[in-house]
């Protein structure tokens, strides 16, 4: 009866021991969070990585993450973004040219043609030039060009963030930076 009552016993510490609260991987990864050692926070997140078949909700969480991971092409984060927060590229209008120095330039426009609508010098002889797309330009070297009121002009990126404005038939280029 004893020997009865003692395998019942240790059967039932063995099967309690699978059952005692099953821990889910976020309930892991906090403990590891809430570690203040690192090197000891560290080794928690090892442990968790290494033995992911233990913990309850794995299966669930891999299949989100390969559907996630299956409809954007790679995986950024381990959440879903949802698709108001991506960025999109809108068009940019030729008012922007000149102002992109903190974007992406592969598909912008190398250069533009313009019509001069004022222009005049400022304190250090440099011409200070307003285009009929609102634009405004100054010059930034000393190359003398003669310029009128209406006159069709074209500015072009030049290498390193530089712009030069050009006339057709003529053979100069005026250094220019967009000022507004």
């Amino acid at each position: 009866m004893k020997t009865r009552l003692l395998s019942v016993a240790t059967l039932l510490c063995a099967f309690s021991a699978f059952n005692v609260s099953a821990e889910s991987i976020g309930d892991a990864m906090e403990k590891c969070r809430n570690t203040d050692n690192s090197l000891k926070r560290l080794m928690c997140y090892d442990k968790v990585a290494k033995s992911l078949n233990q913990y309850d909700g794995v299966d669930a969480q891999v299949n989100q993450l390969q559907a996630y991971k299956g409809a954007n092409g790679n995986v950024a984060s381990s959440r879903p973004v949802p698709s108001t927060q991506m960025p999109s590229a809108p068009a940019k209008p030729k008012s922007e040219f000149g102002l992109e120095h903190k974007r992406d330039l592969t598909k912008e426009a190398s250069e533009i043609a313009v019509t001069i609508d004022s222009f005049k010098k400022n304190l250090r002889d440099k011409y200070v030039i307003t285009f009929s797309d609102g634009s405004q330009w100054q010059q930034t070297d000393d190359t003398y060009m003669k310029l009128e009121e209406g006159q069709v002009v074209s500015i072009e990126r030049g290498l390193l963030g530089a712009f030069f404005l050009s006339v057709e038939d003529l053979n100069k280029r005026m250094k220019v930076k967009r000022v507004k």
